[in-house]
């Protein structure tokens, strides 16, 4: 009995991993440096990043780094050129709010494609946003998104950090376009654009190559190019080189001959 209720425990255990697998933190970052984001507009802003190939997101959210786009504040690393590929600024003057919401290339910083993220925030980390009492933050390469907002009000009312696995659309309403409008490119899409044209309608002239004759006893298989048919023409018969049906069947007749003899 007690060796059955040990397999079904094992049992359990592996269906019920990946559900709980996926906000554990196996990491901790130095509490002392690089730990705090700002936004000043849509061209200068700091936020939360997980270190260069880290994969996946979520359970290294507690060893992020801040990286500045724009100017580099309080110790932070600059942004990863080509990373950031739209910003869009938005400010609530009434909540006492501000945000950044917008696209980037996971590529550039070898993030994986299927990866759905992970949310990055000043509850329950020490990371904190100049200037306002809280702010919550999500990077999704899966979806090429990010978002960042910092907020005035201490609950979670603007910036709510209940709510990391919803995503950047649900977590912090705002636009997700690049700069021409579009929404921001999946991974597949931004590699598909980055792909060359394969180049088309290129003509080649082909090289002749020498005819192989077979040279079987009894058979004499003619492999003179006629006078009125054109190297490499692919079309042939008995007359211009190319061995006809009879031929090619005497060549089967006298195989078959030779092996029968053998025997």
């Amino acid at each position: 009995m007690a060796s059955k209720f040990a397999a079904v425990l094992a049992i359990l255990s592996i269906v019920a991993s990946p559900i709980f697998a996926y906000e554990e933190v196996t990491c901790q970052k130095n509490a002392t440096q690089n730990i705090i984001t700002s936004i000043t507009d849509a061209n200068n802003f700091c936020t939360m990043m997980t270190g260069y190939a880290v994969d996946p997101v979520a359970p290294n959210e507690g060893c992020a780094s801040v990286y500045c786009h724009g100017d580099v504040k309080n110790g932070a690393e600059p942004m990863p050129a080509g990373y950031i590929l739209s910003s869009n600024f938005a400010q609530n003057k009434t909540a006492k709010y501000i945000q950044i919401t917008g696209c980037i290339n996971s590529a550039v910083w070898a993030q994986n494609a299927t990866d759905d993220g992970g949310q990055m925030d000043s509850h329950g980390w020490p990371y904190s946003c100049a200037g306002y009492n809280k702010f919550v933050s999500l990077i999704e390469p899966a979806t090429n998104t990010f978002c960042i907002r910092c907020c005035t009000s201490k609950d979670n009312s603007d910036c709510d950090t209940s709510k990391s696995t919803d995503g950047c659309w649900n977590v912090i309403p705002g636009l997700y376009t690049m700069a021409d409008g579009t929404d921001c490119k999946k991974p597949s899409e931004l590699a598909a654009l980055a792909t060359p044209p394969t180049p088309t309608n290129i003509s080649v002239t082909p090289t002749p190559t020498p005819s192989v004759v077979a040279n079987l006893p009894g058979v004499n298989i003619n492999t003179n190019v006629g006078v009125n048919s054109p190297v490499g023409a692919g079309k042939g018969s008995s007359a211009n080189g190319s061995p006809s049906f009879s031929a090619m069947t005497t060549v089967v007749v006298a195989l078959f001959a030779i092996v029968a003899a053998a025997f």
